[in-house]
């Protein structure tokens, strides 16, 4: 065994349909399966396919466990790695400007 394990890491080159995370520690699924429950998982009103992150799937399974009637939902996941990645690069170019 290494002393040194580095955990392993999938990478989606589009990134998530849903919540636009380009990395994962689990594999990247095709979203076909769960499109149809996209709408009342993650309040869209457009329609997204493409590869879906195993945190999405999850967040997806366990919206259809949920009692009739209930109103939760994940709408807050939507883009919300997408824009991670963005605040990222605003951060770096502006750290570069500093250092000028």
């Amino acid at each position: 065994m290494f002393a040194s394990h580095r955990p392993r890491v999938f990478r989606s080159r589009l990134g998530c349909c849903i919540c636009g995370a380009k990395s994962s520690s689990s594999r990247f699924t095709s979203s076909s399966k769960y499109e149809l429950l996209f709408s009342g998982c993650f309040q869209l009103n457009e329609k997204r396919q493409g590869e879906i992150c195993n945190a999405c799937v999850l967040l997806v399974k366990r919206w259809k466990k949920l009692p009739p009637g209930s109103s939760k939902n994940w709408k807050h996941v939507v883009d919300s790695k997408a824009n991670c990645e963005k605040m990222y690069e605003t951060k770096k170019k502006f750290k570069d400007f500093e250092r000028r």
